[in-house]
């Protein structure tokens, strides 16, 4: 990394020229293409809006950590707002806003590159990834299959009018807790705040009962999570086939379920080894 004025404040110029952002809970690497080339001075001039942004979320952050059944959204505004319909949108009542925060602080990144003019703008903050592109812009993207595993499954190919602006990848052995069994799931949206909740939701939907399935109460694994009174998923042992169909199974169900409202495009679901992909749309273009 190139040493900047910057790294004082949590930023760091990489030798590509994208920007690294570290600064609280964000780790966000950020690319902004102005008149086709790489901007770093515009990449760097969003480390004011991930200090907003962090700010903002501090002021709601009891509120931001509750079920929606217990949520007024009258009583939010800006990032916190949108973290919270993100996961009104699911309509699970198992998931606080906190399951949208890393994907709609890379939205609000995004939008305000894009604002600036960037014609391509690429926000990955720690795998939820806001994608915007003008028109006739392509982006080739990596998916991971196993979040717990190092290492690109599969290229993507997006293009400007398939609409994707969001993508976020949930399941055990990732950064947050898990109440499924996926090793991944990766969701695709409009925005990368609805990518991020529904990431999470389809994430937890793969559960299944089973003696190979081992849980926890997740405030016993992480004391002060926000989804401290259920159990979440610690390990597996070798799962059986027809339960890792199930599992599966439950995942596109489910995924049908949320495209039909609107707010998933697609997703990618994995557990142990064997992927299945819910593309309706026929958006995800991959490279052979």
């Amino acid at each position: 990394m190139r040493k900047d004025k910057g790294e004082k404040e949590g930023f760091w110029i990489l030798p590509s020229g994208q920007v690294f952002f570290d600064y609280g809970p964000v780790s966000m690497v950020v690319s902004a293409y102005r008149g086709g080339k790489l901007d770093t001075k515009l990449c760097s001039s969003a480390f004011s809006v991930i200090k907003g942004g962090l700010e903002e979320i501090h002021r709601y952050h009891e509120l931001l950590r509750c079920y929606p059944s217990e949520l007024d959204l009258e009583n939010l505004s800006g990032i916190p707002l949108e973290m919270a319909q993100a996961v009104v949108n699911t309509r699970s009542q198992n998931l606080t806003p906190m399951a949208a925060v890393a994907g709609a602080m890379s939205d609000r990144v995004a939008d305000f590159l894009q604002k600036n003019g960037a014609e391509k703008v690429v926000v990955n903050n720690g795998g939820d990834i806001a994608v915007r592109l003008s028109k006739g812009e392509r982006l080739s993207l990596g998916v991971v299959y196993d979040v717990s595993c190092a290492g690109v499954n599969q290229v993507l190919n997006l293009e400007a009018e398939e609409g994707i602006g969001g993508i976020a990848t949930s399941g055990l052995g990732g950064r947050s807790l898990t109440t499924g069994i996926a090793s991944g799931v990766t969701a695709f949206s409009k925005y990368c705040r609805d990518a991020d909740a529904l990431a999470t939701f389809l994430a937890d939907c793969s559960y299944i009962s089973s003696p190979r399935v081992h849980t926890e109460l997740a405030g016993n694994v992480e004391p002060g999570s926000d989804i401290a009174d259920q159990r979440v998923v610690t390990h597996l042992d070798v799962l059986g086939e027809e339960e890792i169909k199930r599992a599966l199974a439950q995942v596109l169900e489910e995924g049908e379920k949320q495209y039909h409202k609107g707010k998933l495009l697609a997703c990618i679901a994995t557990v142990q080894g064997n992927t299945v992909h819910y593309d309706p749309g026929g958006l995800l273009k991959m490279e052979k």
